[in-house]
């Protein structure tokens, strides 16, 4: 769960086929892991109709995947999820 978070954390903007493929896990599980670490605070969910991830502003593709992306999910580390990792 933790390797999840951190490579969010330091990955940027991944797909869940990018994570899963960094982790070594099935698309399955990673739902569940969302699951989990957003009912923990750790992960926020983003309404990608009405908010833009910071990490997309600038971006020349950005209008294009945020329309993709309003029927799916977007996802952005919390403070408390950061902090989670910082106690390493």
């Amino acid at each position: 769960m933790k390797e999840i978070l951190r490579v969010i954390c330091d990955g940027g903007l991944l797909s869940k086929g990018d994570i899963t493929n960094m982790v070594g896990i099935q698309e399955s599980a990673l739902e569940s892991i969302f699951s989990l670490l957003s009912s923990k605070g750790y992960l926020k969910k983003i309404d990608s109709t009405k908010e833009m991830p910071r990490d997309c502003i600038g971006c020349t593709i950005s209008k294009e995947c945020m329309r993709k992306s309003s029927t799916g999910r977007v996802y952005t580390i919390t403070d408390k999820g950061k902090n989670y990792l910082e106690k390493d």
